[in-house]
This record gives C-alpha cells, sequence and structure tokens, in this order.
C-alpha cells in the first residue's frame, strides 16, 4: 500500500511537470511575439529556438498571442494565407494558414497606410465576405455557408512580413504570429445572389502603373470553397464567427511589397478601393 502511494506521487508530479511544460511551450513563445509587437520589433522566427513545433503547436501559440492583443482590441474577423500551392510549397506547408483580423486593423476606402509603423508592408487584393447569421458549428458544405454570409465585397489586406530573419522563416513561423495580421480595407458590400466571385479580375495600380493582376478562382481554385475552408478551420481553433464580422479568403494574384503612392484597386463591376501608402 505505502508502495502504491509512493508511485501515486511520482506520477502526479510527473503529470504536473508534463502539464507546465506544455503550457510553457504555448505561453513563453506567445509572450515573446506579444512582447516584440509592443515594442515594435521585428516578428520572432519562433522554429529557431522550437524546432519541436508543429502546426497544431504554432496554432496554440498564434491562440494564446491574440488572446492578449484581445485584452485592449476586438476581433474584426478572419483572414486566409498562402492559398496557392506555390506559397505553401515555399514556406513548407501543405495547407493554407487561418488568422485573425483585429478591429484596430479595419480600414476604409481612401484609407492612408503609414509605412513607417510596419517593418515589411505588403499588400494583397483578397474578397471579402461579411457573416450574416453565427457560425459556431463546422459547416457541411457551400450551400450551407452561404445561409450564413449576408454580403461580399473589395479587400486589401495589409500585412507586416516583417521577421526577424526571413530566411530562415517558416510556414508554421508564420501561423504562429498569427498570419502577419494587421490591417485590411473593405469597400463597399455587395450582394451574394448575381455576383460570381471566381470570374473576377482585379488590378492593381501604384501611381498609375500597373502591379498586380489577380483572378477571383486564386484561392484554393474557388471563393466558397476558401471561404467554407477558412470558416471550418477558424470553428476547428475554437473560434466562433458572429455576424457583421468579415472573413478574408487570400491573394489574388501576387502579394506585393507597399511601396509609398496612391494605389487603384480596380475589381471592375466588383467595385473600387482607393488608398494611399506613405
Amino acid at each position: 500500500m505505502q508502495s502504491m502511494k509512493k508511485w501515486s506521487v511520482v506520477l502526479f508530479v510527473l503529470f504536473v511537470f508534463t502539464a507546465s511544460t506544455a503550457i510553457a511551450q504555448v505561453l513563453d513563445p506567445a509572450e515573446e511575439l506579444f512582447q516584440a509587437q509592443q515594442a515594435g520589433k521585428p516578428i520572432p522566427v519562433l522554429s529557431i529556438q522550437h524546432p519541436a513545433m508543429d502546426t497544431a503547436m504554432a496554432y496554440q501559440i498564434q491562440k494564446a498571442f491574440v488572446e492578449k492583443i484581445l485584452t485592449k482590441d476586438k476581433i474584426a474577423g478572419f483572414k486566409a494565407g498562402l492559398t496557392t500551392e506555390g506559397g505553401q510549397k515555399k514556406f513548407g506547408v501543405d495547407a493554407p494558414l487561418a488568422g485573425v483580423l483585429f478591429e484596430s486593423g479595419k480600414l476604409a476606402d481612401n484609407a492612408t497606410i503609414d509605412h513607417v509603423a510596419f517593418h515589411a508592408l505588403m499588400l494583397e487584393t483578397e474578397v471579402g465576405f461579411v457573416i450574416g447569421s453565427a457560425i459556431t458549428e463546422p459547416l457541411k458544405d457551400v450551400a450551407e455557408l452561404q445561409t450564413h454570409i449576408q454580403a461580399v465585397m473589395p479587400a486589401i489586406e495589409v500585412p507586416d512580413l516583417g521577421f526577424a530573419d526571413m530566411k530562415q522563416l517558416k510556414g508554421l513561423d508564420i501561423i504562429a504570429a498569427n498570419v502577419s495580421a494587421r490591417q485590411f480595407i473593405v469597400g463597399q458590400e455587395k450582394a451574394v445572389e448575381g455576383t460570381d466571385l471566381n470570374a473576377i479580375t482585379v488590378k492593381l495600380a501604384l501611381d498609375g502603373q500597373e502591379v498586380n493582376v489577380g483572378k477571383g478562382a486564386d484561392a484554393l481554385g474557388d471563393q466558397w470553397q476558401a471561404a467554407l475552408w477558412l470558416v471550418n478551420t477558424t470553428i476547428e481553433h475554437g473560434w466562433n464567427l458572429e455576424p457583421g464580422q468579415i472573413i478574408i479568403t487570400g491573394a489574388l494574384g501576387n502579394m506585393v511589397p507597399g511601396k509609398p503612392g496612391k494605389y487603384l484597386a480596380d475589381f471592375g463591376d466588383f467595385g473600387q478601393l482607393n488608398f494611399e501608402v506613405k
């Protein structure tokens, strides 16, 4: 009996130690990301110090990091990243990435973006979806998703790819750092009915010179499938989607550096977005 009690104590200590270690593996990197953000320093490349980090751990770190930010901010929506095979291959992942958008980063047409606030300001032309009714469980198909979408709109994402070491950067680092989310611009809402999102062509011009061309189908080959993937992945990671929140589904064409100047994103009949980087 005495021996059994000793073993129980040993097992309990081992359990506590293991659990504490697992928690530290998530909270310590999240705090490192948060402190770097607060101090305006480049984004840490966590995989260098944490080589055992896998996808599950990266998303756990992301959630802990996001929750620190949410003490003074609110969720505006969610984003997809690396929605092309080329982007995924470049950063060593085999699936798109999902992150959280914040109210503090939400901008409207004719916005001015301060490039000094970024380490590596980037631009992506995207399609946005407005959530019309809450989503708290995974959705089975696009038809079910469409019942939850209130409107669609043109969008620009303005991520910060300012990592401390771009040569050693991995997709797992991007996941942990909330997929580099910083700011995003949304345009005028459009009716879902009668809008062929995959047929959209968008041209992005800087001071009148074209710098990117993209199509709606660039995001996972189908906008609605990309949106469904993002919604279900978001639910899987413990978030709910609330009415009024926005999801953006990934870059149309290429991600381009946000150089100073005046930009026009022309989505054709889908709308336009004007903004300036200073």
